[in-house]
């Protein structure tokens, strides 16, 4: 029985004959198909795009990398398989670690040469090369904090940096307190070459030595002052281990972080009842305190409060002193105004009593007579006045009887 079999345009065939030979048909074409004679088989296409690029196997063990954009059919005859892979991509702040087989004619060199691809750039890998896999310890899944060997598997090598959490447990101090020292690491990687060449793993690393730094700081010091101390293990002075390891493996230890810690219930109940006794005392004090500080400022207030009301009783007396005084000066210049009156009037008086005596004088009366009378009987004083006053009227008229004669 005679079969036809339809190759379409753009399509490949082998046709297989009885006795093992093959010959390739191209589409679009009809094929004859003779049952035990012949076998057609349609060859499959594989494509890879701009983001992509074909392994092709060959039967003879080469491999040949094939960039996209590209189409090729499989061919049984030379080919074991065709593989379509995703092109490496790298950001730029990412790398690759290459290793390269040297390639020699006369005879074959096992020896490799390590090239650092950096980004940003798409990469397809060559036949002879080889990329570098990473295994680190890294976060076991369960928690941030436990970290355990291989759990960090990757290819591409990021250069940005990084932290992770780590707890250091069993940490005991000079009076044997198990304590567990929770940290936080932040590091950054500055030389790919020298960690290449010195570790395999840094942060496993990173973790020895830190663990090295923090029981050392512990082991000088009793629980009370460990936890007194605790915030030195912020400072990169209590880390210097850690950082000669860093800087050894190629990477920069940014910042050590101290999370806490954590004590056993027993002692953690311990330090948790010191505590709140302390806090307790504390508070205590500190409202003792606020008390006499409270009484300290009512006694100043009530200081300042008297000193301003004797400053106030001692401005009153001053003013009724003042007031005093004025009255007294006012009532001293009136005193003497009336001495001085008084004083004036005498002198009128004395200046009358002087003008009298001399009247009396000029009248011819014996003035003795006059003082003495005026001593014994003021009466008689002024009859002896009168009848003076009357002779020497009378005298005086005669005095003139005689001129006028």
């Amino acid at each position: 029985m005679v079969l036809l079999r339809k190759i379409k345009r753009g399509r490949r065939a082998i046709v297989w004959k009885f006795n093992g030979d093959a010959n390739y048909i191209d589409g679009p074409r009809l094929a004859i198909v003779w049952p035990c004679i012949n076998r057609i088989q349609p060859l499959l296409v594989h494509q890879a795009n701009d983001m992509q690029y074909l392994e092709v196997n060959y039967i003879d063990g080469t491999t040949d990398i094939k960039p996209g954009p590209v189409s090729l059919y499989d061919d049984p005859l030379k080919m074991i398989s065709i593989l379509t892979k995703d092109l490496i991509t790298l950001d730029a702040n990412e790398l690759l670690v290459l290793y390269t087989q040297q390639e020699q004619e006369e005879k074959i060199d096992l020896s490799s040469v390590r090239h650092i691809i950096k980004g940003p750039t798409l990469y397809a890998p060559k036949p002879n090369e080889w990329i570098h896999e990473f295994t680190w310890h890294g976060e076991d899944g369960t928690h941030k904090t436990h970290i355990i060997p291989g759990a960090k598997k990757f290819k591409i090598l990021r250069l940005i940096p990084d932290q992770f959490y780590y707890n250091i447990t069993d940490v005991r101090t000079s009076d044997d307190a198990l304590i567990t020292v929770k940290l936080m690491l932040f590091y950054e990687l500055i030389d790919v070459e020298t960690m290449l060449n010195n570790t395999h793993d840094p942060i496993a690393d990173f973790i020895n030595a830190v663990c090295a730094d923090v029981i050392a700081f512990a082991s000088v010091r009793k629980y009370e002052t460990f936890l007194e101390n605790a915030n030195q293990l912020n400072q990169f002075e209590t880390y210097p281990q850690l950082i000669t390891r860093s800087d050894a493996v190629g990477y920069k230890i940014n910042k050590v972080v101290f999370r806490g810690y954590q004590a056993s219930e027993k002692l953690q109940l311990m330090n948790d009842n010191a505590i709140q006794a302390r806090t307790k005392l504390r508070l205590e004090n500190e409202s003792e305190l606020q008390v006499q500080l409270l009484e300290d400022l009512k006694l100043e207030k009530r200081f300042e409060r008297s000193q301003k009301e004797r400053k106030m009783e001692l401005e009153q007396m001053s003013h009724k002193l003042d007031m005093i005084k004025q009255q007294h000066a006012s009532h001293l210049q009136n005193k003497e105004a009336e001495n001085q009156l008084e004083r004036q009037h005498q002198q009128l008086l004395h200046e009358d009593e002087v003008k009298f005596y001399q009247h009396l004088k000029e009248l011819g009366t014996d003035i003795t007579q006059v003082m003495i009378a005026q001593q014994r009987n003021p009466d008689k004083l002024i009859q002896i006045v009168n009848d003076n006053e009357k002779k020497s009227q009378r005298t005086s008229a005669n005095i003139q009887f005689v001129d006028n004669i």
